[in-house]
């Protein structure tokens, strides 16, 4: 099976499911089900086996102290830019890339992993799964990355159109009352494991401030009540007041030194190995291709798809497929997955064949309807490297301008040559002491964030707006 095929199509190496202990059945068989899934839509662990090992052991000394020592726990650190964690019954316990990055000591990682460990003592996802049968997980877990074909088009729209960031409960849309729970399990567990019981609270208020900048940075007002990270879940200022109140004065470890030298050099943002955004240009250096997205567009990224955001709802999405049949069959093949109720067309329109930089390819058009909504899909495959690229662009019924930019964007699609590739870098976190002189703004200036460089200092360090550095105190940068 080829490049293409696997990066697009969900097929991933993932980690041997372990053998379950004294869980529930149930619980153990929900767990081991959805696994994969979430390996899947987060693009597997982490290449870094000093990093996952860092954490499974954190995880394991707190699991130690916990009600359910004995069973089978497996921690994973899931190599997503996203800031998530969450648990899956059976003792699953995922930590991302990305909300390593925003963690500034072991205890902040620590009250995370405690969250979590609790939802899964407390059987919280299961109890979710009781009261909504069929709105837990695989909704949860299709929510961001259902394409234009299946799901609430309005859901799907907003969460994608969003840049959904989740931490601490996203995959059971747990209750309030489960998170201030998991909360006051959590404090609980950091304090008898050593920790600062009110590293809760810190990370709390670094997703608060993340939330906010990432809002900005998407030309969206941020309101912390409303805001996608925290939905489902009571407003951070609320969570931090009580975690606060729950740590009182207790005293602990913190962990700065050792969990910064573990996350220095660890890639930050996008991987080569699933594709990096650079402005209007996406560029994949493993696979070897790119594409320019039409001012106007916006690319989010993803693990198994890449999508392509623009003026009124419109929504191209790069996916990857098999090459085994011709251009024409491929089109016809693709156009019957969609499902009848959502299509007006019988069949296919506008087929033609064509070529998009030296590329075979072939397009087609249809007419959508779906709750009232009229749209029209235009489907294109491209043949690359042996495999089917494919793009789906969807725009309301009339929408030419929407249209035109999508089309623009498709043919901009072409192969990189092996120098090209080479040359994009990825980000990566590093770990320097503060010099004497050196401000936040200076340090914002050694920031790979064009734009942001200062503000994305602060959220990565967990400062204040007026709050300054300290000379010999160490800190994050975003390095090429």
């Amino acid at each position: 099976m080829t490049a293409i095929y696997r990066v697009f199509s969900l097929v991933f190496l993932l980690l041997a499911t372990p053998a379950l202990a004294e869980w529930p059945a149930e619980s153990a068989a929900l767990g081991a089900k959805e696994h994969p899934k979430v390996m899947q839509k987060f693009g597997g662990a982490v290449q870094n086996d000093a990093l996952a090992a860092y954490v499974a052991d954190i995880g394991a000394q707190l699991v130690a102290l916990s009600s359910r020592p004995n069973e089978t726990w497996q921690f994973t650190v899931l190599d997503t830019p996203e800031v998530n964690a969450f648990a899956l019954p059976g003792g699953y316990v995922y930590v991302t890339r990305g909300l390593l990055a925003l963690a500034n000591n072991e205890s902040e990682l620590a009250a995370v992993l405690a969250h979590e460990i609790t939802h899964v003592i407390e059987a919280h996802v299961e109890a979710r799964q009781q009261a909504q049968k069929d709105a837990l997980l695989n909704g949860a877990l299709n929510a961001l990355v259902t394409g234009i074909f299946g799901g609430s088009e309005n859901r799907v729209g907003e969460a994608v159109r969003s840049g959904v960031e989740t931490a601490m409960g996203e995959i059971g849309a747990y209750s309030k009352e489960q998170e201030f729970a998991a909360d006051a399990g959590g404090i609980e567990l950091l304090r008898l494991a050593g920790y600062r019981p009110a590293a809760q609270a810190d990370f709390l208020a670094a997703m608060a401030a993340n939330a906010a900048l990432k809002a900005e940075m998407a030309g969206r007002e941020y309101d912390e009540s409303r805001a996608p990270v925290f939905a489902a879940h009571p407003a951070p200022a609320e969570r931090q007041s009580r975690a606060l109140a729950l740590a009182a004065d207790a005293t602990g470890r913190k962990g700065v030194d050792a969990y910064l030298s573990m996350i220095d050099g660890m890639i930050f943002g996008q991987s080569a190995r699933g594709g990096i955004v650079r402005g209007q240009t996406f560029v994949h250096p493993v696979l070897g291709f790119s594409f320019t997205a039409a001012q106007g567009l916006r690319i989010e990224n993803g693990a198994r798809q890449i999508n392509i955001l623009g003026p009124n709802r419109s929504t191209l999405i790069l996916s990857g497929a098999a090459d085994r049949a011709g251009l024409r069959d491929a089109l016809t093949a693709w156009f019957q997955q969609i499902p009848r109720n959502q299509r007006q067309s019988r069949a296919l329109a506008n087929m033609r064949l064509l070529e998009i930089n030296g590329l075979e390819a072939a397009t087609a058009t249809l007419q959508m309807r779906n709750r009232g909504q009229r749209s029209t899909l235009r489907l294109t495959v491209i043949r690359f490297n042996g495999e089917l690229v494919r793009f789906a662009g969807k725009v309301r019924r009339g929408d030419d301008e929407a249209a035109a930019l999508q089309w623009e964007t498709v043919l901009s699609f072409k192969a990189l040559g092996e120098a090209a590739a080479a040359d994009i870098a990825e980000a990566t976190i590093k770990v320097r002491r503060v010099l004497p002189g050196e401000t936040a703004a200076s340090l914002g200036r050694e920031m790979a964030v064009p734009g942001y460089g200062e503000a994305y200092f602060r959220v990565l360090n967990g400062l204040a707006p007026q709050e300054e550095v300290s000379p010999g105190v160490p800190v994050k940068l975003v390095s090429l």
